[in-house]
């Protein structure tokens, strides 16, 4: 038997605000057809609901992706994103397959504009 360990939201978050409802969070929406995953980095689609980050031309990462979800053509869901003010470990962060490494940057820039910013992994 091969027992898979999953990561968990404190992997990659290291603080974030502190306060009443965890101000450093947003509920969010979970656009149609996607797959998230705790530590996911996200963006905004047209109808402002969350899509995992893809790296096109005009695409701004939004925030990191907490817990799971996923949703089915058609259908949202609801899910809950870290969007401002904290600290994160960005070599525990889950990025879209094949995203180049410039992209990954570019999203990394786009989080520390919201004072989402990376520390080292310990």
């Amino acid at each position: 038997m091969t027992v898979t360990q999953k990561g968990v939201t404190s992997d990659w978050l290291a603080t974030e605000l502190d306060g009443n409802h965890r101000p450093s969070r947003e509920n969010a929406i979970v656009a149609v057809s996607q797959t998230l995953v705790d530590g996911a980095v996200v963006s905004l689609n047209a109808s402002g609901h969350v899509q995992v980050f893809g790296g096109a031309v005009d695409e701004k990462a939004a925030g990191v992706f907490v817990g799971e979800v996923a949703t089915g053509a058609g259908a949202t869901g609801k899910g809950v994103i870290v969007a401002r003010t904290a600290k994160i470990v960005a070599e525990k962060l889950t990025w879209k397959s094949g995203l180049a490494g410039a992209k990954q940057t570019a999203a990394l820039a786009d989080l520390a504009a919201l004072h989402i910013t990376t520390v080292r992994s310990a």
